[in-house]
This record gives structure tokens, sequence and C-alpha cells, in this order.
């Protein structure tokens, strides 16, 4: 029966001499922190665009008030 694709990679992992395995953590760390990296920028993005619109909004309540 077909065990899937965890089924086979736990049978690889479970094979690997303990420095492939370390290697392959790490690239796995590597991956996940570039990843992590670009969410934030992303989200950094966001923010700078929320802080713009908050400034113009106030700008056009200001301009509404006089």
């Amino acid at each position: 029966m077909h065990e899937g694709h965890g089924g086979m990679m736990k049978e690889i992992w479970e094979i690997l001499p303990a420095d492939q395995k370390k290697e392959i953590a790490l690239m796995k760390m590597d991956m996940k922190i570039l990843w992590l990296e670009a969410k934030i920028a992303e989200m950094e993005k966001m923010i700078e665009l929320k802080r713009k619109a908050i400034e113009n909004t106030k700008k056009v309540q200001a301009a509404l008030r006089k």
C-alpha cells in the first residue's frame, strides 16, 4: 500500500548519517529564516503605507476644519 510522501521522507531520514541530518536541518532553518525575513519586510511596507494613510487623513481633517 502507498505510504505517501511523508512516509518515504521518514524512512530516508532514519537512514541518513547524523552529519547529513544536521546539514538538512540547517538548510531548513535557513529557508525558514529567509521566509520570515521576507514576511517581515512585507509587514514593514504595510506599516509604512498605513502611517502615510494616517498622516494624509489627519491633513484632510485639518483642512476640513479650517
